[in-house]
């Protein structure tokens, strides 16, 4: 029975920009995938959030609005905002799972870099056990089996597969990669580009810059 496909793809959005987008619209293409979340971490393990979650939300609001099956939610800002914990993957994809129908699977989407450092992660090791991971590789940098730890190279050496057919048929637990045109920026390359007054409207839709413009952030 094929399954049908809900991409998850987690983040800072620390602003969103053209390079989430065009990542998450290449995976949705390719694996026909029936919707993305993108879900806003409240506070990130691994990084300093340096804007208000309102901006970070309203941005994506704006920027995913154009775009069928793109979704913004909330549920790790609400649960940062209600208990100031921190927000870990893992504890997502197990609520998502809860909430999931029996014929669909999760995929959660992710850069290289991401993937490269992914035992940093908390209880990384478990995440296959509620979804399967997708990955864009860049052209010039792809993974090599001799970058990954022991403990990593077992995973993906035992979950790699090369057939969406694979990842449609199985509930959770593979891994595939595929190199995508997509458009390679990050935000902190946004945010330095802001400092420096330059134009944004390469890197970002225009409702954002313009929303970043009116609100004076990254300031």
């Amino acid at each position: 029975m094929s399954l049908k496909l809900i991409g998850v793809f987690g983040g800072t959005f620390n602003p969103i920009h053209y390079g989430h987008i065009k990542l998450a619209q290449a995976w949705k293409s390719f694996a026909s995938l029936s919707k993305v979340l993108f879900i806003p971490s409240g506070l990130a393990p691994h990084k300093n959030i340096v804007l208000e979650n309102k901006h970070r939300l309203e941005m994506l609001n704006l920027a995913l609005k154009p775009y069928a099956g793109f979704l913004t939610d909330d549920r790790e800002i609400k649960k940062y905002e209600n208990d100031l914990q921190a927000s870990y993957t893992i504890e997502t994809l197990k609520r998502l799972t809860q909430e999931k129908e029996e014929n669909q699977a999760l995929c959660f989407l992710m850069g290289s870099d991401a993937f490269l450092k992914l035992e940093s992660w908390h209880l990384w090791n478990e995440l296959f056990n509620y979804c399967h991971i997708l990955i864009v590789e860049r052209r010039e940098s792809p993974i090599h089996s001799d970058q990954l730890t022991p403990d990593l190279k077992k995973e993906w050496n035992k979950r790699l597969t090369q057939k969406i057919e694979d990842i449609e048929t199985s509930a959770y637990g593979l891994i595939m990669v595929k190199q995508f045109e997509y458009t390679d920026v990050s935000s902190s390359q946004i945010r330095n580009a802001i400092h420096l007054h330059k134009n944004l409207i390469q890197l970002v839709p225009e409702v954002i810059a313009d929303y970043i413009n009116i609100n004076q952030l990254y300031r």
